[in-house]
Formats: C-alpha cells, sequence, structure tokens
C-alpha cells in the first residue's frame, strides 16, 4: 500500500509542471478567442515563464499584431524564431509585421544550412540534452565495463560498439547543449522601440546624422562595446549608431 501511494505521489508530481504550464495557456487561448488580447498576452506570458517559450512567444506576437501594437508583435515573433530559425509560420508573420512598419525593411535571417543547424540544436531543451549526456555517459561505462570483464567475444564486440556510439551520443548532446545556450545568450538582434531614431554616423550626440529609422523596424547589432550606444546594420547594409535606449534586444 505504502509503495502504491509512493508512486502516485511521485507521478503527481511529475505531472505538476506541466499542468501549471497547461492551465495559463489554455486561459490565454481562451482569451484570445474571446479578442480580450490583453488577458491573453497576461497568460502567455505565465505559460512562457513555464518553459514553452517558442509556441507562447509566437501567440504573443498575434496578440500584439491584433491589437496593432507592431512593434511588440515583431519582438515575440523574432524571440520565437531565435528558438525556432527554420519555422514557417513565423517567418511568415515577421514578414506580415513587416509590411506594417514605416521602414519596411526585410529582417535579415541566416542562411538555410544555419537555419536548419539551430533548429537541430533547439530539437530538446537545454534540460533534455543534459539528462541524455547522463544517460549516454552512464551507459557508455556499463558497455566499457562489460567489454573488459565478459568473456563472450560477442558480448565484448556489442558491448565495446555500444560504448563507442553512447560516447558520441554524450558528446553530440554536450555540444548542443552549449550551442543552444550560447544563442541564447548572444543578442545581436534587435528592434526599433521608439517612434523615431536618428542614426548617428559615430556614438556621440553631437555627430552628424546618418539616417532615421522608425519602431518596428529589425537591426542586426553590430558592436555593443559603447556603453549607451549600438552599432547596428540594416538588411539594405546601412549601418550607423544609436542610443541602446531605442533598441529591444532579442
Amino acid at each position: 500500500m505504502k509503495t502504491v501511494l509512493y508512486n502516485i505521489i511521485i507521478c503527481v508530481a511529475l505531472c505538476m509542471p506541466a499542468l501549471a504550464v497547461a492551465q495559463p495557456k489554455a486561459n490565454a487561448d481562451a482569451a484570445y478567442r474571446a479578442g480580450d488580447y490583453q488577458k491573453a498576452l497576461k497568460y502567455y506570458d505565465d505559460a512562457r515563464k513555464g518553459g514553452t517559450a517558442v509556441e507562447t512567444y509566437y501567440n504573443m506576437g498575434n496578440a500584439h499584431y491584433r491589437m496593432g501594437n507592431y512593434p511588440q508583435a515583431m519582438i515575440a515573433y523574432m524571440r520565437a524564431l531565435k528558438q525556432s530559425p527554420a519555422n514557417g509560420d513565423i517567418l511568415h508573420n515577421i514578414e506580415i509585421t513587416t509590411n506594417k512598419t514605416i521602414d519596411r525593411l526585410p529582417v535579415d535571417t541566416d542562411v538555410f544550412i544555419v537555419k536548419w543547424y539551430k533548429a537541430a540544436v533547439f530539437v530538446l531543451p537545454i534540460d533534455a540534452w543534459a539528462i541524455m549526456a547522463l544517460v549516454a555517459l552512464a551507459l557508455a561505462l556499463i558497455c566499457y565495463l562489460l567489454y573488459l570483464f565478459m568473456d563472450s567475444l560477442n558480448i565484448r564486440r556489442v558491448a565495446f560498439f555500444s560504448s563507442v556510439i553512447l560516447s558520441m551520443v554524450f558528446l553530440l548532446s554536450i555540444w548542443c547543449a552549449y550551442q543552444q545556450r550560447t544563442i541564447l545568450l548572444t543578442h545581436d538582434k534587435g528592434v526599433v522601440i521608439s517612434e523615431a531614431v536618428e542614426v548617428k554616423s559615430s556614438p556621440t550626440p553631437k555627430s552628424g546624422d546618418a539616417f532615421v529609422i522608425h519602431e518596428g523596424t529589425a537591426v542586426t547589432i553590430a558592436d555593443d562595446d559603447i556603453k549607451g550606444w549600438y552599432s547596428i546594420k540594416l538588411s539594405d547594409g546601412r549601418q550607423g549608431w544609436v542610443a541602446s535606449s531605442a533598441i529591444e534586444l532579442i
């Protein structure tokens, strides 16, 4: 009886995180269908904190778009794209949102190979890659011990090749987790959040104006070493410096 009760408690504990995420998402979807986009955004934000980032950012972008808040929609879509770079729906919505901005500059995205490489890295979350690495390492060690101590030649042969394959899985999992963390911590994209921004020729307020960009425009961050300033590059090739307060990093 105690064993059964213990197993039930374990199952409930394992299900709690999923339930904690599912309820806000269900509430958000209901609010979205009812046209209460502000409430939907609140619930989507709660769901995002529970770990469903890509889908939640995508839905947040849809809610902002419905409200006509195109800069925030662009931010949400680009944050979703960062973790799912080959997602056609996200790319399509970014294109539509871009057409709602004043500058209408296309978003500078990765080339095809890089998109699919990043998509592979984000197949699993970091925690899942870490768990896979630990399991693969443990199994690889067991197989190696079997190879060392078993008498049967066939078992030793299978154990040896299994340990090699599992070691490769371990290294691959570690690499994917590391790459995913690096991508998430790299903020090389941004969206203009000020109504209009004067892009300077150098990182000083008194320098000449190179051109003007407007809210919702996506930019690439070329340099962030100077405090209070970002060197930006647009998809049409233009470059310049803007105050960091005018850019929301992705």
